[in-house]
């Protein structure tokens, strides 16, 4: 963890991070045994556990900001208005992480049972299957 970074820069090393991901996982043939998908589907899941604070600490910040700054907009809308939909998106993004978040883990736990045939190698038959 490197405390160093802006939230900024650590928000797209996080996003970096899971574009990496992508890549790493595009080729169908990526994972050898199911508990590797199931790993990584526990590491998204507490990706998912973690998001709703930093969701929660970006209002905590725009209050911040409201209260000590003198904020405006670049075309002149009310900016009251405009901080309180982005409280209410916020608070929405923070409700839909949770339910990504309660999903995933149904897939965690339903990966837990899933295992493979164990083929010896010298079984030419199954081993060519």
């Amino acid at each position: 963890m490197d405390l160093t970074r802006s939230p900024e820069t650590t928000a797209y090393a996080a996003a970096e991070e899971v574009r990496a991901l992508n890549h790493l996982t595009l080729p169908r043939n990526t994972y050898s045994h199911p508990a590797e998908v199931q790993s990584t589907a526990s590491g998204l899941n507490a990706l998912l556990l973690n998001l709703p604070q930093s969701l929660d600490q970006l209002t905590a910040g725009l209050g911040h900001l409201e209260q000590t700054r003198e904020l405006r907009t670049h075309d002149g809308s009310d900016v009251a208005q405009v901080v309180s939909k982005a409280r209410a998106d916020i608070a929405a993004a923070t409700a839909h992480v949770h339910e990504a978040q309660r999903a995933l883990q149904a897939v965690v736990n339903g990966l837990a049972v899933v295992g493979m045939r164990y083929v010896p190698e010298d079984d030419e038959e199954r081993s060519n299957a």
